[in-house]
Protein backbone atom coordinates (compact mmCIF):
# COMPACT_ATOMS: atom_id res chain seq x y z
CA UNK A 1 0.00 0.00 0.00
CA UNK A 2 2.62 2.08 0.89
CA UNK A 3 4.49 1.71 -2.84
CA UNK A 4 1.15 2.26 -4.45
CA UNK A 5 0.99 5.71 -2.67
CA UNK A 6 4.01 6.89 -3.18
CA UNK A 7 4.01 6.22 -6.62
CA UNK A 8 0.72 8.47 -7.58
CA UNK A 9 2.28 11.63 -6.67
CA UNK A 10 5.00 11.21 -9.00
CA UNK A 11 2.90 9.60 -12.13
CA UNK A 12 0.72 13.11 -11.36
CA UNK A 13 3.75 15.47 -11.25
CA UNK A 14 4.93 13.65 -14.64
CA UNK A 15 1.35 14.48 -16.41
CA UNK A 16 1.20 18.03 -15.03
CA UNK A 17 4.55 18.71 -16.94
CA UNK A 18 4.05 16.23 -19.76
CA UNK A 19 4.26 18.35 -23.09
CA UNK A 20 3.08 16.48 -26.85
CA UNK A 21 5.84 19.49 -28.26
CA UNK A 22 9.15 18.54 -27.39
CA UNK A 23 10.85 21.71 -29.48
CA UNK A 24 10.79 25.39 -28.07
CA UNK A 25 9.33 27.66 -30.41
CA UNK A 26 12.13 30.58 -28.80
CA UNK A 27 14.98 27.82 -30.03
CA UNK A 28 13.79 27.71 -33.93
CA UNK A 29 14.06 31.83 -34.05
CA UNK A 30 17.71 31.15 -32.78
CA UNK A 31 18.35 28.60 -35.42
CA UNK A 32 16.83 30.87 -37.87
CA UNK A 33 19.61 33.92 -36.62
CA UNK A 34 22.66 31.34 -37.48
CA UNK A 35 21.52 29.97 -40.52
CA UNK A 36 21.30 33.48 -42.02
CA UNK A 37 24.43 35.02 -40.51
CA UNK A 38 26.72 31.67 -41.02
CA UNK A 39 30.42 31.72 -41.49
CA UNK A 40 33.36 29.57 -41.93
CA UNK A 41 35.21 32.37 -40.17
CA UNK A 42 37.12 31.90 -36.43
CA UNK A 43 34.11 32.58 -34.48
CA UNK A 44 33.81 32.96 -30.52
CA UNK A 45 30.67 31.75 -29.39
CA UNK A 46 29.68 32.90 -25.62
CA UNK A 47 26.95 31.05 -24.05
CA UNK A 48 24.65 30.10 -27.02
CA UNK A 49 23.70 26.38 -25.40
CA UNK A 50 20.11 27.01 -26.37
CA UNK A 51 21.20 26.42 -30.07
CA UNK A 52 23.21 24.08 -32.11
CA UNK A 53 25.34 26.23 -33.71
CA UNK A 54 28.11 23.59 -34.28
CA UNK A 55 26.78 23.15 -38.39
CA UNK A 56 26.64 27.25 -39.04
CA UNK A 57 30.03 28.28 -37.42
CA UNK A 58 32.40 25.52 -37.69
CA UNK A 59 35.29 27.09 -36.49
CA UNK A 60 33.96 28.13 -32.88
CA UNK A 61 35.99 28.60 -29.50
CA UNK A 62 33.16 28.31 -27.08
CA UNK A 63 32.73 29.91 -23.59
CA UNK A 64 29.98 29.17 -20.95
CA UNK A 65 29.78 29.68 -17.42
CA UNK A 66 27.80 26.18 -17.23
CA UNK A 67 30.53 24.04 -15.65
CA UNK A 68 28.32 20.92 -17.16
CA UNK A 69 28.85 22.09 -20.59
CA UNK A 70 31.74 20.98 -22.58
CA UNK A 71 33.36 24.28 -24.16
CA UNK A 72 37.11 25.46 -24.82
CA UNK A 73 36.70 27.75 -22.29
CA UNK A 74 34.85 27.56 -18.85
CA UNK A 75 34.62 31.33 -16.60
CA UNK A 76 32.63 32.80 -14.19
CA UNK A 77 29.19 33.44 -13.46
CA UNK A 78 28.43 36.86 -14.88
CA UNK A 79 31.55 36.44 -17.76
CA UNK A 80 33.93 38.87 -15.73
CA UNK A 81 36.84 37.87 -16.89
CA UNK A 82 37.55 37.48 -20.48
CA UNK A 83 41.35 38.71 -20.28
CA UNK A 84 42.30 35.25 -21.51
CA UNK A 85 40.59 36.13 -24.88
CA UNK A 86 43.43 38.54 -26.63
CA UNK A 87 42.16 41.68 -28.24
CA UNK A 88 40.89 42.21 -31.82
CA UNK A 89 41.45 38.11 -32.46
CA UNK A 90 38.37 37.37 -33.85
CA UNK A 91 36.22 38.58 -36.91
CA UNK A 92 32.68 37.25 -35.22
CA UNK A 93 30.99 36.76 -31.88
CA UNK A 94 28.14 34.70 -31.43
CA UNK A 95 26.36 35.63 -27.99
CA UNK A 96 22.48 34.42 -27.24
CA UNK A 97 20.50 34.22 -24.20
CA UNK A 98 22.85 36.18 -22.03
CA UNK A 99 22.52 39.31 -21.64
CA UNK A 100 19.47 39.56 -19.24
CA UNK A 101 21.70 37.21 -16.90
CA UNK A 102 24.00 40.00 -15.97
CA UNK A 103 23.79 42.72 -13.87
CA UNK A 104 26.16 44.74 -15.96
CA UNK A 105 26.07 43.78 -19.19
CA UNK A 106 27.41 47.04 -20.61
CA UNK A 107 30.92 45.54 -19.33
CA UNK A 108 30.21 42.14 -21.50
CA UNK A 109 29.62 44.94 -24.28
CA UNK A 110 33.42 46.32 -23.91
CA UNK A 111 34.83 43.07 -24.12
CA UNK A 112 33.27 42.56 -27.21
CA UNK A 113 34.39 45.24 -28.76
CA UNK A 114 37.97 44.43 -27.39
CA UNK A 115 38.13 41.47 -28.64
CA UNK A 116 36.67 41.87 -32.17
CA UNK A 117 39.00 42.90 -35.25
CA UNK A 118 37.85 45.93 -36.41
CA UNK A 119 34.77 45.84 -38.75
CA UNK A 120 34.08 42.50 -37.07
CA UNK A 121 30.41 41.38 -36.17
CA UNK A 122 28.91 40.54 -33.09
CA UNK A 123 25.75 38.34 -33.58
CA UNK A 124 23.34 38.53 -30.58
CA UNK A 125 19.88 38.33 -28.80
CA UNK A 126 18.64 38.98 -26.16
CA UNK A 127 14.97 38.60 -24.05
CA UNK A 128 12.39 41.12 -24.92
CA UNK A 129 8.94 39.77 -24.46
CA UNK A 130 9.57 36.60 -22.00
CA UNK A 131 8.82 34.85 -19.16
CA UNK A 132 11.28 35.32 -15.93
CA UNK A 133 14.21 32.05 -16.17
CA UNK A 134 17.40 31.50 -14.61
CA UNK A 135 16.06 33.29 -11.85
CA UNK A 136 17.36 34.73 -9.70
CA UNK A 137 19.97 35.95 -12.74
CA UNK A 138 17.57 37.77 -14.79
CA UNK A 139 17.90 41.44 -14.35
CA UNK A 140 17.34 43.11 -17.81
CA UNK A 141 14.56 42.29 -20.86
CA UNK A 142 15.40 45.05 -23.93
CA UNK A 143 13.71 46.72 -26.51
CA UNK A 144 15.58 47.93 -30.16
CA UNK A 145 15.70 51.09 -28.70
CA UNK A 146 18.06 50.21 -25.50
CA UNK A 147 20.19 48.20 -27.94
CA UNK A 148 20.82 51.15 -29.66
CA UNK A 149 21.59 53.12 -26.35
CA UNK A 150 23.84 49.67 -25.46
CA UNK A 151 25.93 50.12 -28.80
CA UNK A 152 25.71 53.77 -29.20
CA UNK A 153 29.89 53.67 -29.81
CA UNK A 154 30.10 50.81 -32.05
CA UNK A 155 30.33 51.62 -35.79
CA UNK A 156 26.57 50.56 -36.44
CA UNK A 157 23.97 47.72 -37.17
CA UNK A 158 23.73 45.27 -39.80
CA UNK A 159 20.41 44.06 -38.77
CA UNK A 160 18.13 44.79 -35.92
CA UNK A 161 15.09 43.22 -35.43
CA UNK A 162 12.64 41.44 -33.41
CA UNK A 163 12.44 37.44 -33.57
CA UNK A 164 8.98 36.96 -33.01
CA UNK A 165 5.70 38.82 -34.39
CA UNK A 166 2.92 39.38 -32.21
CA UNK A 167 1.17 36.05 -31.99
CA UNK A 168 4.27 33.95 -32.20
CA UNK A 169 5.65 35.86 -29.03
CA UNK A 170 2.41 34.96 -27.11
CA UNK A 171 2.80 31.08 -28.75
CA UNK A 172 6.41 31.57 -26.87
CA UNK A 173 4.92 32.51 -23.77
CA UNK A 174 2.06 29.72 -23.45
CA UNK A 175 4.95 27.62 -24.28
CA UNK A 176 7.04 28.70 -21.28
CA UNK A 177 4.20 28.32 -19.03
CA UNK A 178 4.25 24.75 -19.61
CA UNK A 179 7.69 24.56 -19.48
CA UNK A 180 8.15 26.55 -16.07
CA UNK A 181 4.23 25.89 -14.31
CA UNK A 182 3.14 22.33 -13.39
CA UNK A 183 -0.40 22.65 -15.50
CA UNK A 184 -3.86 19.93 -15.26
CA UNK A 185 -2.87 17.94 -17.45
CA UNK A 186 -6.21 18.21 -19.53
CA UNK A 187 -5.06 21.52 -20.19
CA UNK A 188 -1.78 21.05 -21.37
CA UNK A 189 -3.17 20.06 -24.57
CA UNK A 190 -5.44 22.50 -25.40
CA UNK A 191 -2.38 25.04 -24.72
CA UNK A 192 0.25 23.16 -27.24
CA UNK A 193 -2.60 23.86 -29.42
CA UNK A 194 -2.87 27.23 -29.28
CA UNK A 195 0.90 27.11 -29.60
CA UNK A 196 0.56 25.90 -33.16
CA UNK A 197 -2.61 27.67 -33.48
CA UNK A 198 -1.58 30.96 -32.44
CA UNK A 199 1.28 32.26 -34.71
CA UNK A 200 -0.86 32.05 -38.19
CA UNK A 201 -2.52 34.99 -37.06
CA UNK A 202 0.02 37.07 -37.37
CA UNK A 203 -0.70 36.91 -41.23
CA UNK A 204 -3.46 39.03 -40.35
CA UNK A 205 -1.23 41.99 -39.05
CA UNK A 206 -1.00 44.68 -41.48
CA UNK A 207 1.74 47.63 -39.76
CA UNK A 208 3.06 47.50 -36.32
CA UNK A 209 4.11 50.49 -34.15
CA UNK A 210 6.54 51.01 -31.01
CA UNK A 211 3.46 53.46 -29.30
CA UNK A 212 -0.24 53.13 -29.19
CA UNK A 213 -2.16 56.27 -30.59
CA UNK A 214 0.56 57.45 -33.06
CA UNK A 215 -0.43 55.25 -36.31
CA UNK A 216 2.19 57.23 -38.16
CA UNK A 217 5.32 56.13 -40.27
CA UNK A 218 8.00 57.31 -38.05
CA UNK A 219 6.76 55.05 -35.32
CA UNK A 220 6.78 51.72 -37.97
CA UNK A 221 8.19 48.98 -36.43
CA UNK A 222 9.02 45.44 -37.39
CA UNK A 223 7.55 43.68 -34.03
CA UNK A 224 5.60 45.52 -31.46
CA UNK A 225 5.82 42.18 -29.25
CA UNK A 226 8.90 40.31 -29.82
CA UNK A 227 9.99 37.48 -27.68
CA UNK A 228 13.56 38.30 -27.86
CA UNK A 229 15.83 41.24 -30.06
CA UNK A 230 18.57 40.15 -32.34
CA UNK A 231 20.98 41.82 -34.01
CA UNK A 232 24.01 41.82 -36.24
CA UNK A 233 26.21 44.89 -34.73
CA UNK A 234 29.37 45.79 -36.20
CA UNK A 235 32.76 47.03 -34.41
Amino acid sequence: MTTTTDARPSLWMKLTRYSFLKKKRSTRNLERLCREYATDKRTLVVHSEDVNYRPYFPNAFSVTKRPDKPADMHVDLYYTDLSNIASESYEVILCTGLLEHLPQPEQLVREFHRILKPGGELIISASAVFSIHEAPNDFYHFTPFSFRRLFEQWTGFRMLRGSSQPFETIAILLQRILIQCRVFPLVRPLVEMLCLALPLLDKSIITQYSTAGRMETTFEIDSMLPSNIQAVVVK
